[in-house]
């Protein structure tokens, strides 16, 4: 056994009867007993370990210090008998008391170490204690006999004795570089357990030897490669730049003396390894500015250049803002172009517009979108933000809008502008609006009819002779300039429509409404409820302590409308109204915590008809609103269906409280304000060419005036007026010689097909085709050329709002000085690359 623990941490060994046991005192432990085997120290080990643990460090230490020691001396002392041997046959007994001398020192340090009581008790050397022999006495019990071996016989009862050397012992990962992907969990003999960290929250331990990572290396190649990867980078890196001082007992000489330490070289961010130009670096400074809307005079300020310069070659610089502006102008220029050719490859494009009031400057936004003829999908660029000098009126916004078209060579394609139904956007499409080529005809032939002294008469003009002088007149520059500005065909955003009828009208018919009409109720108990809604909105806005008091009661916070989209209020009462229905005690707390009056039955009856009657209409706005994937094919089929839900609430089996009347209500104004489009041919045509609609969507919203066998004779005649276009005249001649040969030699044609019938079949093959996609019109081209003429335009004008949303963040204090190019510049830089347009 180790009797080198029991002289550290035990005192009054006693042998049992039976001579294989004995017992033990702990030091420290007041009548702690310990009882173990003469042949382990197992048990004497364990309580040490678990007992005092810094105890038991400290022996770990000392015996490894103490064992390293003796086994030198002994060392030194068989070459030196080795030595004498050689050299005097007859043994030396002084040179043995002297080496029984040098291990007494030892142990004496030892003891000095260890404090006097250690040194008293034990008596003797760790070399040469052994547990003393069983004495009987009279009575039978053992008795405890100090036995000190003589000095003589000490060194030959020590070369008897095998040394075992002791295992080394750890707490922790004892392999370097794996700290981080194991955690110790015990060692076994030579062996370490340790559990994976990469495999939590499953357990999965792995047992490897102390001085070899072959087990643990193994499971990472197995489970986690990528890992062990990383971690063999990581030593092989260590390992360039490690020093490794001298050993103690060693002299440090010329040819062990460590390498000198060599830079750890880092890898690049990314996948190339190619140097950083200085045409990457301004690329990406010029993305960085125009990306997050900073100052262009950041790029001048002394902490960015200092962390742009990080880690860069001397000889890259980082530009001023006078090229940055340089360079934005260029880019902005390039971006034109590159818009303009995108949109030459198409035949039609649409567009949307809109004004922008930013405290005292008014801008004109201007989008495009069109379709990709191959992949059949919605893209989309911005066109301008243009300044408007003096009030929006239609004259000025039709001349700023035909600039834009003109600027970027689409005025002849444009198949439709989408804008709000404001007034001065109505007059200018409908005063400057471009006249079809049969117009132009008729009015060329009514002029024709009149004769030429009416026609010279109206040609006759005063000029004054100031205009004349000074250049041309300015009445002149202005007729030309209106004379050119035609305008596409107008279309008014739906989404706009039906958010006036979810906020206009219905507040419109609940004002004029009375007591003792069939809407009292309902606004009685609806403006109630508003007022409570504001005023707990408000709470939660001004107090932390409300709002963290909201969040507990009902684990998220209130949603706050905004004004400006009724359908963030739609969205908040809907909120409401499932709080009410799910825990209406806990809202009646959030109320009295914010010294509300609580929310009536009543009241809460309302907000659940309302949200559950304007469902219908919110989920309208979210499909027209949509941009990618949104075709103008989707705006009648959408307020079809929008109007046969309202009609299934209207009548649905249990009748509303208080909510009926505002249902008709809405349903009248929707259709009131729709009216001039529930029949419109081409939108008609926009939804039955889209595969997704086709003419099934018209069994559902049937009217007198329209149905299926209409719309399928509707849609063949615009196919065969496509086919007609197509034909050439020299085809049509040739055509006609043919069928004058036949005739003459009379010959039958067999198996010829016109191409009008061509064109109906194609209609039929269409129609009867299961697949809803946009791509199968690949198969149909006639249709897809139809579809990409009717379905271009785009219902909604939501997407010039987010280009000014771009604009308010270029407004602020520290970018008042841009100019109105450079404002319109980094806009349209900054829309058109979040939208990879380009």
């Amino acid at each position: 056994m180790d009797t080198f623990i029991i002289e550290f941490c035990y005192k009054n060994v006693t042998v049992k009867e039976d001579g294989n046991n004995f017992t033990a005192n702990c030091r420290i432990c007041p009548n702690k007993t310990i009882s173990g085997s003469i042949r382990s120290s197992s048990n004497f080990l364990k309580h040490v370990k678990v007992r005092h643990p810094l105890r038991f460090k400290e022996y770990e230490k000392l015996k490894d210090v103490t064992w390293k020691k003796k086994k030198r001396i002994l060392t030194d002392f068989d070459e030196a008998t080795r030595s004498s041997v050689e050299a005097e046959p007859s043994p030396s007994g002084g040179r043995e008391r002297r080496l029984l001398r040098e291990i007494k020192k030892e142990d004496d340090v030892q003891a000095i170490f260890l404090g006097s009581d250690f040194g008293a008790e034990t008596g003797a050397s760790s070399l040469g204690s052994e547990i003393p022999p069983v004495i009987q006495n009279n009575q039978g019990s053992p008795m405890v006999v100090e036995v000190q071996p003589p000095e003589e016989s000490a060194y030959e009862d020590r070369r008897r004795r095998p040394i075992i050397l002791p295992t080394p012992t750890c707490q922790e990962v004892p392999w370097s570089g794996f700290e981080k992907a194991f955690t110790f969990v015990r060692q076994k003999g030579k062996n370490v357990v340790v559990q994976c960290n990469y495999c939590l929250p499953a357990i999965k331990h792995v047992s490897s030897a102390i001085t070899s990572a072959s087990n643990v290396k193994k499971h990472l190649e197995r489970a986690h490669p990528e890992k062990l990867r990383e971690i063999e980078r990581a030593r092989k890196a260590r390992r360039r730049g490690r020093y490794e001082p001298p050993a103690q007992d060693e002299d440090p000489s010329p040819a062990k003396m460590p390498k000198p330490q060599e830079p750890t070289t880092h890898e690049r961010w990314g996948s190339s390894r190619e140097p950083v130009t200085q045409r990457i670096l301004d690329r990406k400074i010029m993305d960085f500015i125009v990306e997050e809307t900073l100052p262009l005079q950041t790029v001048e300020k002394a902490s960015f250049v200092g962390l742009v310069r990080l880690g860069l070659p001397k000889d890259l610089t980082v530009m001023c803002a006078k090229t940055l502006r340089e360079r934005i102008e260029k880019r902005a220029t390039s971006m034109q172009e590159t818009l303009s050719h995108r949109m030459g490859a198409v035949e039609h494009v649409a567009t949307t517009a809109d004004c922008w009031l930013d405290g005292k400057k008014c801008f004109l936004g201007v989008t495009a979108h069109w379709i990709c003829p191959t992949t059949l999908k919605r893209e989309f660029g911005a066109l301008a933000c243009r300044r408007l000098r003096g009030y929006p009126t239609s004259d000025l916004l039709a001349k700023a809008l035909h600039h834009v078209h003109v600027q970027y060579r689409i005025h002849n394609k444009v198949v439709s502008t989408t804008t709000d139904s404001g007034a001065n956007f109505a007059k200018a499409f409908h005063v400057f609006r471009a006249k079809e080529p049969s117009e132009l005809t008729d009015l060329g032939l009514e002029e024709d009819e009149d004769g030429g002294d009416d026609q010279e008469a109206a040609e006759v003009e005063f000029v004054p002779i100031s205009e004349l002088l000074d250049g041309q007149p300015k009445a002149e520059e202005e007729a030309s300039e209106s004379e050119h500005a035609g305008l596409p065909p107008h279309q008014r955003c739906a989404s706009h429509t039906l958010n006036l009828v979810a906020t206009e009208d219905i507040q419109m018919m609940i004002s004029d409404s009375s007591v003792n009409s069939p809407l009292g109720p309902f606004r009685k108990l609806f403006c109630s409820l508003m007022e409570k809604c504001s005023k707990l909105w408000s709470k939660q806005n001004q107090s932390p302590q409300i709002a963290e008091y909201i969040h507990e009661q009902c684990g998220v916070y209130l949603k706050i409308p905004n004004k400006a989209r009724w359908n963030s209020t739609f969205e908040a009462l809907k909120q409401l109204s499932e709080l009410l229905s799910t825990v209406p005690l806990k809202v009646d707390a959030i109320m009295d915590q914010c010294s509300l009056v609580r929310i009536t039955a009543a009241e809460s009856l309302v907000v659940q008809e309302y949200t559950e009657m304007m469902g219908p209409l919110a989920q309208s706005l979210d499909i027209l609103q949509r941009e990618n994937g949104m075709f103008m094919g989707y705006l009648l089929p959408t307020l079809y269906n929008l109007d046969r839900k309202l009609h299934g609430l209207e009548n649905k089996p249990v009748r509303y409280t208080y909510g009926l009347p505002l249902l008709r209500g809405v349903r009248e104004a929707l259709r009131k304000r729709f009216a001039p489009i529930w029949e419109d041919k081409k939108l008609l045509l926009a939804a039955c060419l889209h595969p997704r609609f086709k003419v099934d969507w018209l069994e559902s919203a049937q009217t007198t005036q329209t149905n299926r066998y209409m719309m399928e004779a509707l849609l063949k005649a615009e196919i065969r007026g496509t086919v007609a276009e197509d034909s050439d005249g020299s085809s049509e001649k040739d055509q006609e010689g043919d069928d004058l040969e036949d005739d003459f030699f009379n010959i039958q044609p067999r198996g010829r097909k016109s191409a009008v019938d061509t064109a109906d079949e194609e209609v039929l093959r269409y129609l009867k085709s299961p697949s809803r996609e946009v791509s199968s019109l690949h198969a149909f081209p006639r249709v897809l050329r139809c579809f990409l003429q009717y379905n271009t335009g785009v219902p909604s004008s939501a997407s010039v709002e987010r280009l000014f949303s771009t604009g308010e963040s270029l407004t602020t204090v520290k970018r008042h000085s841009l100019s109105d190019d450079l404002f319109e510049q980094l806009v349209l830089l900054r829309q058109n690359m979040a939208a990879s347009a380009f």
